[in-house]
């Protein structure tokens, strides 16, 4: 299970390449969850993978590894997550 209380990053990477890296990453014992990327920070319907903020160097060399290209990295004040479900909310 991920806690998602310690997410306040987003990556995103191509759509073919999302579930690759989302395995990459958990086998890597990192805490990622898929989310949707927000409109304002990347154009079109798409999905990202938040993280921790002080896992993304590791991230970062784990992907490059993996030949998975990283298109967008999103640091939050806020968790993404957390944010989004409590305006989602009925």
């Amino acid at each position: 299970m991920v806690d998602t209380r310690q997410l306040d990053a987003l990556v995103t990477v191509s759509k073919k390449d999302i579930l690759e890296a989302l395995s990459l990453l958990r086998s890597g014992g990192l805490q990622a969850k898929t989310f949707p990327t927000p409109p304002n920070l990347f154009t079109g319907c798409s999905l990202s993978i938040a993280v921790a903020s002080r896992d993304l160097d590791v991230i970062s060399e784990l992907l490059l590894e993996a030949e998975i290209e990283v298109l967008l990295t999103s640091y939050f004040v806020d968790n993404p997550v957390r944010s989004f479900y409590d305006k989602t909310w009925n």
